[in-house]
């Protein structure tokens, strides 16, 4: 029996300085490495970082190639706690911090920027979206 094909989805992010991105994500929002592949100079040129179920690739950028950021992300953990432990480690960890910690009608939140630019969008989902993607399935709008 063939077995199906993984399908998933992450997101990628270039950098020049990958060590420095990966030291950045792990400290400062408490992201995961669980890969890493040394280039042939011995520096780091791709690591894999894990959020949960999902994870974030970090790639060198190299011959005038995938330029570094900026890009953004969302880390969603439905836990304001959580969301006030990670901005407190963020801000611990010297994360210049663009977004203080506030409420919006979609979510608590906090945005961080790692050394390349690209921000990091911690939030604590409030339902509102959860209820526009449900009314906007097309099984809904069919109805």
């Amino acid at each position: 029996m063939a077995q199906a094909p993984i399908k998933e989805l992450f997101p990628l992010l270039f950098s020049s300085d990958v060590e420095a991105i990966v030291d950045w994500a792990t400290a400062a929002l408490g992201l995961v490495e669980s890969w890493r592949a040394p280039g042939e100079d011995g520096s780091l040129e791709h690591a894999e970082l894990h959020w949960g179920t999902g994870k974030v690739s970090i790639n060198v950028s190299g011959r005038g190639e995938h330029p570094s950021g900026p890009s953004s992300l969302s880390l969603r953990i439905d836990d304001r706690a959580e969301v006030d432990r990670l901005h407190e480690k963020a801000v611990a960890a010297g994360a210049r911090i663009t977004q203080p910690l506030m409420e919006s009608p979609v979510a608590y939140s906090f945005t961080a920027v790692d050394p390349d630019g690209n921000e990091w969008w911690v939030n604590a989902e409030t339902g509102m979206l959860e209820s526009l993607r449900a009314d906007s399935t097309p099984e809904a709008s069919s109805q």
